[in-house]
């Protein structure tokens, strides 16, 4: 078979320039769209990495605070031993005490009725007791006088009389050794 071609070379040759720019054209459009693709897919896999990084970034800090409340516990768990340790050591000091719990037991329950006590001193030694206070009324500080003077367990009373000097509001001060 035999071609003939019956156009003029000029237009032969447009044709062939159009047919080459067209090849041209259809070549940078499916660079174009390859490209295109390939950030797709590019932009795709970076998104998905993302997504993970913050699956992973979460799992890491829900994990560091474990780690946290774990030392956390372990602090508190060492800090209430401790305090322990010291309740314990308290407890043995108080069953060891010495008679001075006792004394202010006794003292508190017969004497201190009806009064305010601003400073109660207590000489462990020799368990001289030295008190002052407030009583609304001379017959509570009379009351704490006769209890002083009558009960054997309290020796050596030192009672001024100018305790007794106002019927009311007064501002008192005596001192006393008691003996079990």
């Amino acid at each position: 078979m035999i071609k003939i071609n019956l156009l003029p070379p000029g237009q032969i040759k447009r044709i062939k320039m159009m047919v080459l720019y067209q090849n041209a054209i259809s070549s940078v459009l499916i660079l174009f769209l390859m490209f295109l693709s390939l950030i797709v897919v590019l932009a795709s896999f970076l998104t998905l990495l993302n997504f993970k990084y913050f699956i992973f970034e979460k799992s890491i800090n829900e994990e560091q605070a474990k780690v946290v409340q774990t030392e956390s516990i372990k602090t508190i768990q060492k800090r209430v031993k401790e305090l322990n340790d010291d309740l314990s050591l308290i407890k043995k000091i108080q069953d060891t005490k010495s008679d001075l719990y006792g004394i202010l037991d006794k003292v508190n329950e017969e004497l201190f009725g009806g009064v305010k006590i601003y400073t109660l001193e207590i000489d462990k030694e020799s368990k001289l007791i030295s008190v002052t206070g407030n009583s609304l009324l001379r017959g509570n500080l009379v009351a704490i006088r006769n209890i002083l003077k009558n009960n054997p367990h309290y020796k050596e009373v030192d009672f001024p009389f100018s305790n007794l000097a106002n019927p009311r509001d007064i501002n008192f001060r005596f001192s006393f050794t008691y003996t079990p």
